[in-house]
């Protein structure tokens, strides 16, 4: 024992160093890849609820997911340059103290496949989530005793202005990201990619259907009459795009292939929930829809409920385009918003956006010419810009406290000899 303490004495500084980078660099991963998904963490958080029981209270959940995410980030970081060495401690520590019990519990009963410690940028299994908080508990638990003794990148007095530089960060994406669309897209159908299936001759899919309480599997090339009733899809489209495992509902018809048009101009109108959905949206909705089929293209909502929320979002919005039902895990992966629009042409994604974020005099205006590409959202260019600044900042404050540094000891080191230099001239004082 007394070898290990003497071991950590003599090389505490490159322990506590090498510490702070590995768990400080986790937390501020972890953080931001919830803060530019946040809506991600919420569904995550709603994922977690259900499983135990708890009701559903967005506006309670979505200061939880941004608190955590806001803390994860901003306690990795100050870690990371050696700030606050103790706070900075203790509040990873308290997290831990929460993580690593449900870590453990997900590991065992496994209600949920992916924590969701890293949002959708690293998905990892329960086992390795718990093995990677026992690393991280230990850590923090060594820097507890270590860390305030080895000094940091940021003058103690700038401390505070590196705090409120992190917090600014941490709202400004998280902001971005829920209110138009996160920056980073670590999900399925990104922009670029093709909705258009490259097979749709069925390939190696089979329907279940079912009449007289006998199920049946039909190829797509002998489907039975209208007597039977459609159960299910088995199987999985041979496409390219990002469309392969996306499945377009028409009441009991699979019609992914039909809605999705391989030319021109379309709108996918998303609603992962219904019931969430302000209809004080739906006016510029609907003017949106008459724009676009003014330019030869179409509007399609692709909304998460069954037939009966078809018909209650019909009636309220007085919709004049098509409705067709989806599974919710996809349209919420598609994009992000309680109402949100994707922009195709020719099948392929040009952008995606939250329907809050779009101006409606551009689609009201009469003497507006709206071209669907200045809508157009480069999330990576503002990540881009926004961290760069941060980081620069971040720089300026450590440079700016060396030099105050600097300063300071030469300033010490003058006082201490003029009062040497007063001291011998007068010994007897």
């Amino acid at each position: 024992m007394k070898k290990v303490l003497d071991f950590c004495k003599k090389h505490s500084s490159i322990i506590v160093w090498s510490l702070r980078i590995i768990v400080g660099a986790t937390f501020v991963i972890s953080g931001v890849a919830k803060l530019i998904d946040l809506w991600g963490f919420i569904y995550k958080i709603e994922q977690y609820f259900r499983v135990w029981g708890i009701p559903d209270l967005r506006s309670i959940i979505f200061m939880i997911a941004l608190v955590l995410s806001t803390a994860e980030f901003a306690g990795g970081l100050m870690l990371l340059t050696g700030s606050y060495r103790r706070v900075s401690v203790w509040g990873l520590g308290v997290l831990m103290l929460l993580m690593l019990p449900l870590s453990c519990y997900l590991w065992i009963a496994n209600p949920i496949e992916d924590c969701g410690c890293f949002g959708d940028l690293w998905v990892i299994s329960n086992g390795a989530t718990f093995a990677k908080n026992i690393f991280l508990t230990a850590a923090i638990a060594y820097l507890w005793v270590w860390n305030s003794r080895v000094s940091g990148y940021v003058h103690r007095g700038l401390q505070w202005l590196q705090s409120l530089l992190c917090l600014s960060y941490a709202m400004a994406i998280a902001f971005i990201g829920y209110n138009y669309q996160p920056l980073l897209d670590f999900r399925g159908y990104k922009v670029g990619e093709s909705l258009v299936e490259t097979s749709a001759d069925g390939g190696n899919l089979k329907f279940v259907y079912e009449k007289d309480g006998q199920r049946q599997e039909f190829d797509a090339y002998n489907l039975p009459d209208s007597s039977w009733t459609f159960v299910e899809r088995l199987g999985q489209i041979e496409a390219e795009g990002a469309m392969q495992n996306f499945v377009i509902m028409d009441g009991d018809e699979d019609v992914t292939a039909d809605v999705i048009s391989d030319s021109g101009e379309q709108l996918l109108l998303l609603i992962p929930e219904v019931d969430r959905a302000d209809i004080s949206y739906t006016y510029i909705i609907n003017e949106i829809n008459r724009y676009i089929i003014n330019r030869g293209g179409n509007i399609i909502a692709l909304i998460a409920t069954n037939e009966r929320g078809l018909n209650y979002w019909r009636d309220i919005s007085l919709a004049d385009y098509d409705l067709y039902s989806v599974e919710d895990t996809d349209v919420k992966e598609m994009a992000r918003g309680h109402i949100s629009f994707v922009y195709l042409r020719d099948g392929v994604i040009q952008w995606k956006r939250t329907l809050s974020s779009i101006d409606e005099s551009l689609f009201t205006d009469n003497e507006s010419d709206t071209s669907f590409d200045q809508l157009y959202f480069d999330g990576m260019r503002f990540f881009v810009i926004i961290t760069a600044i941060h980081v620069a900042l971040l720089l300026i404050l450590i440079v700016f406290g060396a030099f105050i540094m600097i300063l300071t000891r030469r300033i010490w080191r003058k006082n201490e000899k003029k009062e040497l230099t007063l001291h011998n001239e007068n010994p007897k004082q």
